[in-house]
């Protein structure tokens, strides 16, 4: 069992997730450990992948830059992009946190999603929908900018304290102290979604895809509602506990405590799984699914062999959170 406990999380979600971390390694669960120290240092867009190095720098590769016709388009500013801890990637925007708790925005902004506020306070965490931003502040707010088509930028005025948000396609979702799960934006799908958020679900991670919604129990459980057209909300009912979830478009992912990608939903996926591979973070978009090894080696598969998002730089090695051992499970 993962025993996290909520008094923690308000004392900060980043230091509950050390002392979780900590309790894994004494019972011999490195991989899981190493998993719930890092932070997102990949992310998968629907043109882009984006890294983090070692050194704190950005790296991304794919499709060809540049601006779709007549989009606004900000370019990377690699003279900003120092001491980075943690990336989001959108539809064709990206997002990036640096140390000191400041966000940086470039790609297409033709919704204004790079346009990050001006004197936004401390940044916590950042996440990224199609066509629009996220990011929590280190006293627990949710702001939002880009499309508001759907109010998917209409944060609750009531939202209790968040320690998690995720963005998707017309809907954000955020994660409050006490583990609730609270959703807005599109009506239709977070209707869909929050008319069926689990009885009594008190979580500790959530993930958004286009039409479902993941969440991560305090004892390791996935939980996963909305559309299951592909059967991504049928959680497999062997899986192991689980320390991260991620949710792609038809599929689901979970990074179990063993260090093992489980994935289910479209079946081109479930069978795709790399051979052998151990994992200590995962990260999806529509269709390409990558996975961060514990030695900080960045792998990315998809259906479409040829994809380029799948041509993950030979000498690429990403930050990885500091662990004495960095493979093997009790």
């Amino acid at each position: 069992m993962l025993d996290v406990w909520f008094g923690a999380l308000r004392h900060g979600y980043r230091f509950a997730r050390l002392l979780q971390a900590d309790d894994l390694d004494d019972r011999g669960y490195h991989l899981a450990a190493q998993a719930l120290r890092s932070e997102p240092v990949v992310a998968c867009g629907h043109r882009r992948v984006l890294a983090v190095t070692a050194y704190g720098r950005v790296v991304d590769w794919g499709r060809p830059r540049g601006r779709r016709q007549n989009w606004p388009y900000v370019r990377k500013p690699d003279r900003l992009l120092r001491d980075v801890r943690a990336v989001a990637a959108g539809t064709g925007h990206y997002l990036a946190l640096t140390g000191d708790g400041r966000v940086v925005a470039w790609g297409d902004n033709f919704f204004g999603q790079c346009n990050v506020p001006e004197g936004l306070p401390p940044v916590e965490a950042v996440a990224a929908g199609s066509y629009h931003s996220l990011a929590l502040t280190t006293d627990g707010r949710v702001v939002a900018w880009g499309d508001n088509d759907h109010g998917q930028l209409d944060v609750p005025p009531d939202l209790p304290p968040v320690v998690a948000a995720a963005a998707a396609f017309s809907y954000s979702l955020a994660l409050t102290a006490d583990g609730d799960v609270v959703v807005w934006g599109n009506e239709y799908v977070t209707g869909h979604i929050r008319n069926n958020v689990p009885p009594g679900l008190k979580a500790v991670a959530v993930a958004a895809s286009r039409s479902h919604a993941l969440a991560l129990t305090p004892e390791g459980r996935v939980a996963a509602w909305g559309d299951n057209g592909c059967g991504q909300c049928n959680v497999p009912p062997d899986l192991p506990p689980a320390v991260a979830v991620a949710a792609g478009l038809g599929y689901s992912v979970a990074l179990a405590v063993t260090g093992d990608v489980v994935v289910w939903g479209m079946p081109w996926f479930t069978r795709a799984v790399p051979s052998g591979l151990k994992a200590v973070a995962v990260a999806v978009c529509w269709t390409p699914l990558s996975a961060v090894t514990p030695e900080g080696r960045v792998m990315v598969w998809s259906n479409d062999a040829s994809d380029p998002r799948c041509a993950v730089p030979r000498s690429l090695k990403v930050r990885v959170a500091p662990s004495e051992m960095t493979a093997g499970n009790a």
